[in-house]
Parts: C-alpha cells; sequence; structure tokens
C-alpha cells in the first residue's frame, strides 16, 4: 500500500480538546492551516493510500539524519501543503524544512505555497529571504515536476528569483476545494439589518480594523467574533490577555464586550467550523480562510484584502473583496453585504478545478476526483467523528460557561508538568519526533540541584582563587622588599674606593674629633 507523509496536523477526524491544541500546537498558530491541511488529506485519500499527518515536525528544530531517514525508509512521497511561507518570520522554519527535502530520496510535491509582503510595501529593496527561497524551491524541484503556488504575486516573485512557468503552477488555495470541486454560495436575505447573524473575522495587527469591529460591533446584536489564532485561544480558554494590547476596541482581550458577553466563538476544526456558520447571514474582514470557511457553509464573504497574500488568492478565485487601505475607517457590514457577488466566482471554480487536478497528476498524485479512485468511507468518517465542540469564552454564564469551566478543571486535575503523559487527549504523531519531551518535575529538579552544585563550586574556586591572589599580593611585597635591599647593597660595593691621601685626611679627621670630645671632657 503506497503512503504519503502529509505536512499537516493530525487526521481530520481526530478529537483534540482546546487545551491541547495549545499545549501541543496543533495548528500551529493559525486555525486557517486546518483548512488546506484537511483540503488536500481529503483529496489524495484514494482507495489503497495510507495518508500520515506529520504535525508540522519537519520544520521544528530538533531533526536530525535518523527522522530523515524514517520518512526515507517508510514512505513513498511527501506532500507540503503550504500557506504564506515565503516571508521573512517562517524564514528559519523553511530553511530547516529544506535541510529535511535535501536529505529526501522520495518525491515532494508542494501545494499552495505563497509569497507575502504589506500592501504599501514598493517593489524596491533587498530580499532577506531570497536566497533561502532559491534553496528551498531548488531541493523540491529536484524531487518534483512543478511546484503549485497560490496566485499570480507569488509567481511573478518566483520569477524575479530565476523559478519561470515551467517551474511554477498557479493553482490557488487548495481549501476552496476541501468538500468538493463546486462549493455555492447563496444570500438567505435580501440585505442586513441590526438583527442578521453577522461574522467577523480580523487580523489583530491590521489597525484598520479597531474602527471597523467598533462599529459593527455596536451595531449588530447578533454578531459573533472568529478569531483564528493561537494566542486569542489561549486568551477565551484561561483568561490570559496578551502583554500588549495596542487598540482596546480589538477583541483581543477578557475586558473587551465580546469576550463579556459571549460573542466569541474559535473553532477547532474545519467541519465544526463549517457547521457553525450554516446559520449565518453574512461574514466579513480580514482573514482568507475564515471567508472560505464562510464559502463552504454556503454563506456570502467579504475578504477585507490587507496584504499580498490574501490580495492573490481572492484575484485569483474572484472572491469578493476590497482593499483594507481604500475602505471607510467604520465601513458598514450591510454595505458590504450588497456588494458581495459571487457570480465571477461560481463561474470560474471549473477551470480552476481542473487546474488543481492537473497539477496533481503532473506530479504522479492519484486523487479521488479521477475516475475509480472516489473515497466516500472519508466523508463517512468525518461525519461520524466526536470531534470537540467550537470554544466559547471561559468566563460566559449558563450552560456554555459551565461546559468551559468544567473543562478546564479537568483538565487541570490532570497536571500541567506532565502533559507529554496524558492518558486522555494526547496526540501521538505517527512519525517521531527527535526534540526531548517536556521534562518531569523530578527532572527540573534533579536539575535545579545539579545548577546549585555548579554555582557553590565556582563559589569555592572564587575564595580559593582570592586566597591565591592574597598570597601572590604578599609574595611580591617580599620580593619587592628583598630587591631594594639588594639594591642598596649594589649600590654602596659600586662606589669608588677612595685613595691613600683620601684615608689619611679621613683617619686625621676622625683622630681631631676624639682629641676635642677629650679636652671637653
Amino acid at each position: 500500500m503506497p503512503r504519503l507523509l502529509l505536512r499537516a496536523s493530525k487526521d481530520p477526524w481526530t478529537p483534540v480538546p482546546p487545551e491541547a491544541v495549545l499545549t501541543q500546537d496543533t495548528l500551529p498558530g493559525n486555525v486557517g492551516n486546518l483548512l488546506f491541511g484537511q483540503s488536500v488529506y481529503r483529496t489524495l485519500s484514494v482507495p489503497g493510500t495510507e495518508i500520515v499527518p506529520n504535525n508540522f515536525l519537519s520544520s521544528r528544530p530538533g531533526v536530525d539524519d535518523a527522522y530523515v531517514q524514517q520518512i526515507n525508509e517508510g514512505f513513498d512521497g511527501f506532500v507540503l501543503p503550504l500557506a504564506n511561507a515565503f516571508r521573512p518570520s517562517f524564514q528559519s522554519k523553511l530553511r530547516r524544512l529544506t535541510r529535511v527535502i535535501s536529505k529526501l530520496d522520495i518525491p515532494i510535491t508542494v501545494v499552495g505555497v505563497g509569497s507575502q509582503h504589506r500592501l504599501e510595501l514598493s517593489d524596491g529593496g533587498s530580499d532577506p529571504i531570497a536566497d533561502d527561497v532559491k534553496d528551498f524551491m531548488s531541493a523540491v524541484l529536484d524531487r518534483s515536476a512543478t511546484v503549485g503556488v497560490r496566485g499570480e504575486l507569488t509567481a511573478a516573485y518566483l520569477k524575479g528569483l530565476g523559478f519561470g512557468d515551467e517551474h511554477v503552477d498557479v493553482i490557488g488555495c487548495p481549501s476552496i476545494f476541501m468538500n468538493g470541486p463546486s462549493p455555492t454560495v447563496t444570500r438567505k436575505v435580501s440585505g442586513l439589518n441590526a438583527d442578521s447573524h453577522v461574522a467577523l473575522t480580523l487580523t489583530p495587527y491590521v489597525k484598520q480594523m479597531a474602527g471597523i469591529a467598533e462599529h459593527n460591533v455596536e451595531k449588530y446584536r447578533n454578531l459573533i467574533y472568529i478569531p483564528q489564532d493561537a494566542a486569542d485561544l489561549n486568551t477565551m480558554v484561561w483568561g490570559e490577555d496578551p502583554r500588549d494590547i495596542a487598540d482596546l476596541r480589538m477583541p483581543v482581550h477578557t475586558g473587551h464586550r465580546l469576550y463579556t458577553e459571549d460573542r466569541m466563538r474559535f473553532p477547532l476544526d474545519p467541519r465544526t467550523w463549517v457547521e457553525y456558520l450554516q446559520d449565518f447571514d453574512f461574514t466579513f474582514g480580514t482573514r482568507m480562510h475564515g471567508t472560505i470557511a464562510s464559502i463552504h457553509a454556503g454563506v456570502p464573504g467579504m475578504l477585507l484584502a490587507h496584504d499580498s497574500r490574501t490580495l492573490e488568492l481572492a484575484e485569483y478565485f474572484d472572491i469578493p473583496h476590497r482593499l483594507i487601505t481604500e475602505v471607510d475607517p467604520q465601513v458598514d457590514a450591510a454595505e458590504l453585504y450588497e456588494s458581495a457577488d459571487y457570480s465571477k466566482f461560481h463561474a470560474g471554480l471549473p477551470e480552476k478545478f481542473e487546474r488543481f487536478t492537473a497539477f496533481l497528476e503532473r506530479n504522479a498524485l492519484p486523487h479521488i476526483y479521477q475516475e475509480g479512485n472516489a473515497n466516500p468511507a472519508f466523508d463517512d468518517k468525518l461525519a461520524e467523528a466526536d470531534l470537540p465542540p467550537i470554544v466559547h469564552p471561559l468566563t460566559v454564564p449558563g450552560e456554555a460557561g459551565q461546559r468551559e469551566m468544567a473543562a478546564r478543571l479537568r483538565w487541570l486535575r490532570q497536571g500541567k508538568a506532565v502533559d507529554k503523559a496524558r492518558t486522555k487527549y494526547q496526540l501521538k504523531p505517527a512519525l517521531p519526533h527527535t526534540t526531548k519531551s517536556t521534562p518531569t518535575l523530578k527532572k527540573i529538579d534533579k536539575d535545579i540541584q545539579g545548577i546549585g552544585r555548579n554555582i557553590r563550586g565556582i563559589d569555592r574556586k572564587a575564595t580559593e582563587s582570592s586566597r591565591e591572589v592574597e598570597e601572590l599580593k604578599a609574595q611580591l611585597a617580599k620580593t619587592r622588599k628583598e630587591l631594594a635591599r639588594q639594591a642598596k647593597v649594589i649600590r654602596r660595593l659600586s662606589r669608588p674606593k677612595p685613595t691613600a691621601l683620601q684615608r689619611g685626611r679621613k683617619f686625621a679627621g676622625r683622630a681631631k674629633r676624639s682629641i676635642k670630645r677629650r679636652l671637653r671632657s
């Protein structure tokens, strides 16, 4: 049976509660990563092929040759769904991933990689990641036919580095085809009012969203904020505020009204995310995968593009969008809803889907959309999975709050320090990683005792050194005194000897002084 290693967090039907998501980093960082990971997992799950997720271990610290050898010996291919990997903040991970790929002997397929920069940046200036991107692309292309990229902006960026159309296929993000080739968006209402169900997404560092969020939170009483970052999940699960909050109007802290009024929800899995959005009328904000989740729910969404990665996907798939730099600081959701036209999106899907599947076939990857490869068992298993519910804020009243609090208490009861040895909710990657596990309290105590012994040893050496210094000072003083005495002797011995006349005068002088003393006496 062919085995494919997939750069994804987990099997789509594996339940992982929010506490484990945070401690075991199964997102990683952003729940949107689960959408394109699950899409590729489902697409490649043809009968007779085993898909093994690696929990993103290949780009994490601690990878050694033994780990790489496990991949070479145990798998027939390595598939890497990627997002905005060509950015400075991903540079160290990109280097580690390149080192792993360069040592592999099996085929490599990169699906949906993209570059990222701010919209207001010019084309000039130095590129701090250019060399690392070149190394990555070269390593991959030695083991694949082409690299699948998210859009035309990334393709143009790679062309500037020497990778042309023969090396690159523009395929968008596979998350669009997570549940099939033809997601359909339909309007439920003619327009929005104060009672409409509206979902808000935002990127905390996009400062323009503060005013937009404030205005719409006030107007739409049923507006729900759906955060996507692990930091937001931490605030919802444990009530911990970020260290720095640039603008209190942003719903990133426990004092925000969306938090205190139970108007925040964090999805832990694509299926529960999409199911939750099906009851909404509209979604808007800066999150691309928040918009794509809305599309899968059949709900219109408007993307407020804030960088190249969001803009190029919106342009490629004809997803309704506006540039964040061009919208009113208090733009209303009703206005955005009116302009959310999905006719071009629907019309372009067949051609985009054909590009995507052609890329897979060019790279010798069988998929479920080929004749004879359909796999309805995947969807049946996913529908039956007992996935954890969508997360509420920790302090909400009523049944939801009781459920959240009880879950936290059960988690804490197991002991935070022994997280890696949990009997429940433990995620065990199929391919072990080489990074050392979290130390136990006994190991920590032992390490502390060792540090204490080292400190005492240093103190002893310092004391001994001080004593030696004092002894050296005393020896130096004694040596100086002896040298002074010897110098005096040398000076005396070096004086010229008196002549006979000088000795006689000296003798006569002493005799004369002696006679005078006697006469006085």
